[in-house]
């Protein structure tokens, strides 16, 4: 490949085809790494306007490189050279794009490779990549292509590493209130993509400012600040949570929600129709979620979420769901058809009835918590039964009514799982908790 030559492509293919050409070609030496990866940035960048303007093109120009010969024997060099000759030194919106893309789908493709990136970008205990992108955003907001790139790669860098003391330098108040006016003032932009990548950036400094500890979370004192003006980013968080597969991601916006839940200037932040559909994601997830240790910290995290939305927000007075929760947190605390619940769940399911059921229901204890149960099966509408628990010794009276007048409350008594009616149904389905959730 010689830059001096004028290139005529018919389509991408030839393009991709004469960037394969280039890969190929023998480099026995670092300093001939490093020029190699320079011939193919600037390549890239001088057809950028012609086959690079997608993202699927990006990944599919970055992917040659990371899947080539060249880049297995001299990754390390490949990737310090982009940040130090690239990345960190270019202002440049066409270099940017490349020199950030492919860093970025390094970084995806393993982790390593992004913490590495990370460890090479550290100068006297400051992350210069990160610092220079969070420097940039504003200027970028005009340019949406790049500026995704951007807020993509700054959140995959928060998510391999610990902001270090000098890293906090660059998160000020004034770029997270940026990110949430842009998040509302393109509101009924198309580009659903957009918000997604601002609202990643966020949950991710979110998690930094969690895990810091000694830190005032800039991301909690923004959304109170601004209370009424941030009504599309919540709503978006929700959107988010409902669609997303990645559990990381999951787990992440969880974490935010449970900081926003837990604030008491934010208990009625979010809309009440989208904590109805908060408490509907909760209880599918908690009943689909498979029994891995992924799948555990996820489910407890749910119902940690699932607490604060019911005691702290509107649902307080205006209960949504009331059975179908019951029900979901019983299967939890008894579970039947040989089910492993993970003990901290369990706990987290007794606390929330504990807490929850006397505030809506006006009665001490929860229906199967230490009240007759008939052979020990709830018996639900739509056909499907399910073990209920169990107290041992002489059963308990009936529970008063709420026009009655309340007893003290006795001491939770200890559990014991009664078979289900149900056994037959298939342990490969999802029905053991989709009496609740159907």
């Amino acid at each position: 490949m010689d830059l001096g030559i004028d290139y005529i492509f018919d389509d991408i293919d030839s393009f991709l085809a004469e960037l394969g050409d280039l890969l190929e070609q023998p480099c026995a030496s670092d300093d001939l790494a490093r020029q190699r990866t320079s011939q193919y940035v600037h390549f890239l960048v001088r057809f950028q306007q012609e086959f690079i303007t997608t993202e699927a093109q990006l990944a599919q120009v970055a992917y040659k490189l990371i899947d080539s010969t060249f880049y297995l024997e001299h990754s390390t060099t490949i990737l310090s050279h982009l940040l130090q000759g690239h990345a960190l030194l270019l202002q440049d919106h066409s270099h940017l794009l490349i020199a950030y893309g492919l860093l970025l789908y390094a970084g995806k493709e393993d982790p390593r490779w992004m913490q590495y990136v990370v460890e090479e970008a550290y100068m006297r205990k400051r992350n210069r990549l990160m610092a220079k992108i969070m420097g940039e955003l504003v200027q970028l907001q005009n340019d949406r292509q790049v500026m995704c790139v951007a807020l993509s790669l700054a959140f995959e860098m928060g998510k391999v590493a610990k902001f270090k003391r000098a890293d906090w330098d660059a998160v000020t108040q004034e770029i997270i209130t940026f990110l949430l006016d842009l998040v509302e003032s393109s509101r009924t932009d198309t580009d659903e993509q957009f918000h997604t990548y601002i609202i990643l950036l966020l949950l991710v400094l979110n998690e930094q400012f969690i895990m810091a500890g000694d830190r005032s979370n800039l991301v909690i004192a923004a959304l109170s600040f601004r209370l009424q003006n941030s009504t599309t980013f919540g709503e978006n968080l929700i959107f988010l949570l409902n669609r997303s597969d990645d559990a990381c991601i999951q787990l992440l916006i969880l974490k935010l929600l449970f900081s926003i839940l837990n604030e008491p200037k934010l208990f009625e932040y979010f809309y009440t129709n989208d904590l109805y559909v908060l408490v509907d994601i909760i209880l599918r997830e908690v009943c689909d979620l498979g029994d891995d240790q992924e799948a555990e910290t996820l489910r407890d995290a749910y119902l940690r979420v699932l607490r604060p939305c019911l005691l702290n927000t509107q649902l307080r007075d205006r209960p949504y769901k009331k059975a179908e929760i019951h029900q979901v947190l019983c299967s939890l605390i008894t579970p039947y058809m040989n089910r492993k619940v993970d003990p901290n769940v369990r706990t987290l399911a007794v606390r929330i009835l504990d807490e929850w059921w006397e505030k809506v229901s006006q009665r001490h204890v929860a229906p199967v918590l230490g009240a007759q149960v008939q052979n020990a099966v709830i018996h639900s509408s739509n056909g499907r039964d399910h073990a209920a628990i169990v107290v041992n010794g002489t059963p308990s009276p009936p529970i008063a009514s709420s026009a009655s007048t309340p007893t003290a409350r006795n001491p939770l008594p200890t559990p014991v799982v009664a078979p289900s009616a149900s056994s037959s149904t298939s342990a490969n389905n999802k029905d053991e908790c989709q009496v609740a959730c159907s």
